[in-house]
């Protein structure tokens, strides 16, 4: 009967135990929470990154990028033949309702024979069939009876309109007799820019699509044919009665809203169907009727795949990190709930209980709790992933979390269970009163973990792997157990230092009598009485601060680290190669200088009227040449700019490397050199962008085409933009160009130069977009490039998109410590209050305890932040290497403590002191009576 009642009241136990109940809720709902966003997490970083492909290849002219599949296969010459591929198709998951059409293949299949298809005899065309051309094309006028659609270019020339009759004729072979047949036409349908190919139906890209398909013009063979449009049954009609032959096909695309996951179970279908084909076809050697299968599928689904695993290398070691001090407060949860109830364990050990029994007893009693708080973790995961993680659609993870979550949830219930049972076993058979207890040194094994760790770490030669990434967790944790020992020291031992008692206000009470000196007694004393409990609470709290302060300055840090490698690379938002010259942009640049007749020479001065082209603002032309110095046998870059606008138009990113470039440049246009448009023989100065070799020399010699000049060294700089892998040197344009003379290359020439001959290669940078200034100049760059482009880099959108999982697991770890803090308060609270009640009875009052207890919480609180500021500071060095992917790009990566991380980290450990003050402050009636007996 005993066992039974100690069953039934230990199922609702833990929900009877008012503060610490809600502790234990929190402490499961987090762990739970920690272990749940991952898989979400990924499933929304997928569909997102899938998405992002899709919308990428909306407009595609290829099928075999775009999101569709088109089957054409030979398996019989009727439409009636096809419908065993179009039940194929219908069988494969994930994909709209296929379509068939027929393509005239007559004129391929009669080559070298002479073929023609004409309408009235006097107009081209070939036949094509679809399944609704109402749906499929966009009608000039009203359309009319069943029948052929012609396009309006071929309507216009024939003056024929919807409900005329028109008659289409076949001749095969120059001496062939046309077969004819007369067809109404159905309706008029817009062209094309081209003015070929049919009009897009609401900004679509059917037909863009289906350019490979589509045959070819009879005649002028680079050219597609104008379409003769009609529905399946009478294209067929008209075909059989002119003897041409149709190639039928099934088109079906991917179905809209569809997930990465159900894309993939499309992918494999549609190989499926392919093998199918490519293994039961007969192998006739007729390649105009062999298999044609096109689909970008199975590429758009590898590709989202491959993008989002490096955004998963990146948040799973933050995953790892939390749900591991996650468990670890559920542990610190189960530790001081033995302390506390350490008088119930020994009645029940000696009534007879066994160890086992009472671990049971534990981990029903935390059942209830635990899935409260995988619920309510679950549900927190859930939202925390769909306001700050990826835009991607969750369809598929949120029951597979769930799974983890009551997972991670057991796990921490098997482990308060296993605590309950080694706490009564201890109690079971007690050690022999001679014998020294010896408890675990953890405190220790943790710190030289962590020195292990980071030892392995700096010493490596590669990169980061996925467990290095937990090195943060074991330094913090380290730091903490360090610091855990702290406010042992503060406290000064039991008694305090000669001189500092005062006189005593209450003959033989032992208090002082000064109500600030009492409350500072207190505190210091308390805080050297905590033992392992403080410095285990001490620890996790430190770890969770450490954790949250790594985690938002890692996710700043790396975002100016990627910015500015984006602004390095690319230069400006959008950039383009001008083939013929900066003259190009100025329709008033001065002309290149004939050769003198009397020397037969150039004359070696500045020409007259050598201007920069004027441009609309936020434009400027940059000018590149590699040149050689005696310093070393590597070419090296030259980037001539104009600084003023350069300023402006350049990318500078948020780290330090680019603001030093940009103050460089900022120097450099207030003293360019003394070389001017009328002084060829100044100076010029030079900022040196990455290059050793120039270290210990003020002037550099180099050698510009067949020209020697020396540049005066005004700044050096790790970084700049526009920097393509080696060393640069960048010069204003004035004083560099005016030493030129006439090989300046803003002169127009006077000749064509053969391709490749100029010294120099332009370019025209933009803050926005180059094509505006290309378009009123009329300018046809040799190439365009932008910032947009390289920020589709599968690092950068990793980047991006691991940013809000990172805030999201920075805040459940922020919990972790206000928890482990309030857990700690509220179980020394309950063992003090005894002692607080006889304090505040004989003199010291309920408020003067109340501010102690506050102070000592406060104090825990901000050594706890000290030692998480100095744990991140200590992995400062140690940042390139853990989350750098790409650590052979300039500028190297910087990891520096984020100012509004050190202010949301201060501001949570103001909140868990806070709070720890507020749960042990709040009393029920009957907390005096409780106080003197076990809780």
């Amino acid at each position: 009967m005993l066992v039974d009642r100690l069953t039934s009241a230990a199922v609702l136990g833990g929900l009877r135990q008012r503060a610490w109940s809600l502790l234990i809720v929190a402490a499961f709902g987090v762990l739970a929470a920690a272990g749940a966003a991952g898989q979400m997490f990924a499933e929304a970083s997928d569909n997102a990154a899938f998405r992002v492909r899709l919308d990428e290849v909306a407009t595609t002219s290829r099928q075999n990028d775009a999101a569709v599949v088109r089957i054409s296969a030979d398996v019989g010459p009727k439409s009636l033949d096809q419908q065993s591929v179009i039940a194929d198709i219908r069988r494969v998951p994930g994909m709209t309702e296929p379509d068939l059409t027929g393509s005239s293949v007559g004129a391929e299949l009669a080559a070298p024979t002479f073929w023609g298809f004409t309408v009235d005899d006097r107009e081209r065309g070939r036949l094509f069939a679809v399944g609704s051309p109402v749906a499929e094309l966009v009608p000039v006028g009203a359309s009319g009876p069943a029948g052929i659609w012609l396009p309006q270019p071929m309507a216009a020339e024939l003056g024929v309109r919807a409900g005329d009759q028109v008659v289409l004729a076949l001749k095969f072979g120059n001496r062939g007799i046309p077969r004819r047949v007369t067809t109404p036409v159905g309706g008029i349908y817009a062209v094309d820019a081209a003015g070929r190919l049919p009009a897009e139906v609401n900004g679509g890209h059917k037909w863009a699509l289906r350019r490979g398909d589509t045959p070819e013009d009879t005649e002028y063979q680079t050219l597609p044919a104008y379409l003769l449009i009609g529905d399946v049954p009478t294209v067929e009609r008209l075909a059989e009665a002119t003897g041409d032959q149709i190639f039928w096909s099934v088109e079906a695309a991917l179905a809209p809203g569809v997930t990465l996951t159900e894309a993939k179970r499309t992918a494999d279908g549609l190989e499926g169907v392919r093998r199918k084909y490519a293994t039961n076809l007969p192998a006739d050697g007729n390649d105009l009727l062999s298999l044609r299968f096109a689909s970008g599928i199975g590429r758009i689904v590898d590709s989202a795949r491959a993008q989002t695993e490096t955004v998963r290398r990146r948040t799973r070691p933050v995953e790892w990190a939390a749900t591991g001090v996650g468990l670890a407060s559920v542990l610190a949860v189960a530790l001081l709930t033995a302390r506390r109830r350490d008088r119930e364990i020994r009645h029940e050990v000696a009534t007879g209980i066994g160890a086992l029994r009472v671990g049971g007893l534990w981990l029903l009693e935390h059942l209830l709790p635990a899935a409260l708080g995988a619920a309510l973790g679950w549900l927190a995961a859930w939202q925390l992933v769909v306001w700050l993680g990826p835009p991607g659609r969750l369809a598929d993870s949120p029951a597979p979390a769930g799974v983890t979550a009551a997972s991670v949830a057991l796990a921490g219930l098997a482990t308060v269970g296993l605590v309950g049972a080694l706490a009564a076993m201890r109690r079971v058979r007690p050690s022999p009163p001679a014998t020294a207890r010896r408890p675990l040194p953890w405190a220790a094994m943790v710190v030289v973990a962590a020195l292990v760790a980071a030892a392995g770490l700096v010493s490596a030669d590669d990169k980061a792997g996925g467990v290095d990434l937990l090195v943060p967790l074991l330094v913090l944790a380290a730091l903490g157990v360090i610091a855990s020992w702290l406010p042992g020291w503060l406290a000064g031992g039991s008694r305090s230092p000669r001189g500092w008692w005062p006189r005593w206000s209450t003959a033989g009470s032992g208090l002082p009598s000064s109500p600030a000196r009492a409350v500072v007694w207190l505190a210091r004393r308390r805080l050297g009485s905590g033992g392992a409990e403080r410095r285990l609470a001490g620890t996790v709290v430190t770890a969770g601060l450490g954790m949250l302060l790594f985690g938002l300055s890692a996710v700043e840090s790396t975002a100016v680290s990627s910015d500015d490698r984006i602004a390095v690379a690319a230069g400006a938002e959008s950039v383009a190669v001008l083939d013929g010259g900066s003259s190009t942009l100025d329709p008033s640049a001065a002309v290149a200088p004939a050769v003198d007749p009397a020397t037969g020479a150039l004359a070696d001065a500045p020409v007259a009227g050598a201007r920069i082209p004027p441009l609309p603002a936020g434009n400027t032309v940059v000018w590149r040449s590699d040149v050689l110095t005696p310093l070393d046998d590597f070419r090296k870059d030259l980037l001539v700019i104009d600084p003023a606008r350069f300023l402006n138009v350049a990318m500078w990113g948020h780290g330090p490397e680019l603001a030093a470039a940009r103050a460089a440049v900022a120097g450099l246009a207030a003293d360019p050199g003394t070389a001017d448009e009328t002084n060829g023989s100044g100076s010029a100065r030079v900022i040196v962008v990455g290059d050793p070799s120039s270290v210990h020399v003020d002037t550099i010699r180099a050698t510009v085409g067949s020209a020697v000049e020396d540049l005066t060294v005004a700044a050096r700089v790790a970084a700049f933009p526009g920097m393509q892998g080696r060393p640069m040197y960048v010069v204003a344009a004035t004083p560099m160009f005016a030493k030129l003379g006439p090989d300046d290359p803003r002169l127009r020439a006077r000749t064509e130069l053969p391709a490749g001959a100029q010294l120099f290669r332009t370019f025209l940078w933009s803050s926005t977009s180059v094509g505006p200034v290309l378009t009123a100049a009329g300018v046809q760059p040799e190439t365009v490039s932008s910032a947009t482009l390289l920020r589709q880099n599968a690092t950068y959108i990793a980047t991006e998109r691991a940013r809000g999982y990172q805030l999201a697991i920075a805040g459940y770890l922020a919990l972790l410590a206000v928890l482990t803090l309030c857990v700690y308060a509220q179980r020394t609270a309950v063992l003090r209050r005894p002692t607080d009640l006889m304090l505040a009875r004989v003199g010291l009052g309920r408020a003067r305890v109340r501010r102690a207890r506050a102070l000592e919480f406060v104090l825990l609180a901000v050594v706890a932040y000290g030692a998480a500021v100095a744990g991140v500071a200590a992995l400062a060095p140690l940042g390139g290497r853990l989350l750098d992917e790409q650590p052979g790009l300039l500028p190297h990566y910087a990891f520096q403590l984020s100012p509004l991380g050190l202010a949301i980290t201060a501001a949570a450990a103001l909140v868990a002191a806070a709070l720890a003050v507020a749960l042990t402050t709040v009393r029920s009636a009957s907390a005096e009576e409780d106080a003197y007996r076990d809780d």
